[in-house]
Parts: structure tokens; C-alpha cells; sequence
């Protein structure tokens, strides 16, 4: 499978050799830290990519940013996701009354949302997903399954705030 991974902090490193092992073909890009995601492509086996690009030509798009950068991730991809969209955002950034997720699907204008991989990621780890569309979840869970994973299906988007860690006050 082709996946984008946007972000390329630590948890966007793990991520990424999760996936690199399952087997997928994977680009990372960062619009915050573009050298940053350049040497992480290197370290992994990944392709450095635009991200915009990578919501053209991936499978699955891992949104895979800390909180104050998701703006700008979703500025650096467009709208012409055409992925499923996996949302790893590292910690809540919901409104109240609304999942850091659904505002994500909000902003990219998809019904192809799942919150996942919130956790640092490994192999034969048991992995939440909440999402609207089956579909996609169904990508994300075979995407997870080739890495060793098991997938736990917590029901639509509006449950991912239980999956969401709570922003420092």
C-alpha cells in the first residue's frame, strides 16, 4: 500500500518504521521541518515528498503532527485529498464539542477520517480506530494487520474524543 506519512517528529519516525516493515511504500513531508522530514525519509527507506502530493498519490495519508502544527499540515496538503486519512495527532485538539478528528475531517472536507495510532506504535499492539466511513477503516485495518497489529473497532468519528489524551492545561 502507498502511505503518506505528514510529520516526521518522533512519533511520525515510529510510525513509519511500523509501516516500512508491513511492507508498505512510504513518503514523508512536513511543512514545518522540511529537513527534518528529508533525513527522516532517509532513516526510514521513505520517499521525501510534498505533501500535497502525498494526498494524490497515497492510499492513506497519516496526519501525524503535534496539535499547533495540524493547521498548517492541512494548509501544506489541499484539497485534493484523494486518501483515506488516518488521524495521529499527537494529543486532543478538539473544541468541547467536537473530536480533535471530526475537526480534522471537517477541515479536509472527507468523510474518510480515522483516528488511529494515537500511541507510540509497535508490532502486535491492539490499535483503537473510530471512524464514519467503513471503508476507510477498513484500509487503515489492513494497513495495521500487514504490520502485525490488531485493530479494535471503538465505533463512528464522535468516539474518537475517548481515544483523545487530554491537552496540557
Amino acid at each position: 500500500m502507498r502511505i503518506g506519512i505528514v510529520g516526521s517528529d518522533d512519533r511520525a519516525k515510529a510510525i513509519g518504521r511500523l509501516l516500512r516493515d508491513g511492507g508498505h511504500q512510504l513518503s514523508i513531508a512536513d511543512p514545518t521541518a522540511a529537513q527534518r522530514a528529508e533525513r527522516v525519509a532517509i532513516e526510514i527507506g521513505a520517499r521525501n515528498e510534498l505533501p500535497y502530493k502525498q494526498a494524490m498519490s497515497s492510499d492513506l495519508l497519516v496526519m501525524a503532527v503535534p496539535r499547533d502544527a495540524v493547521d498548517t499540515a492541512v494548509k501544506a496538503v489541499g484539497s485534493g485529498v484523494q486518501a483515506v486519512i488516518v488521524d495521529a495527532v499527537s494529543d486532543e485538539y478538539g473544541d468541547g464539542s467536537h473530536s480533535g478528528a471530526e475537526m480534522l475531517a471537517a477541515k479536509l472536507d472527507s468523510r474518510s477520517v480515522v483516528r488511529a495510532l494515537i500511541n507510540m506504535p509497535q508490532s502486535g499492539a491492539n490499535i483503537p480506530l473510530c471512524g464514519d466511513d467503513q471503508h476507510a477503516k477498513a484500509v487503515v485495518d489492513r494497513a495495521l494487520h500487514a504490520c502485525g497489529c490488531l485493530t479494535t473497532d471503538r465505533g463512528p468519528l464522535a468516539n474518537a474524543a475517548e481515544l483523545e489524551v487530554p491537552a496540557a492545561a
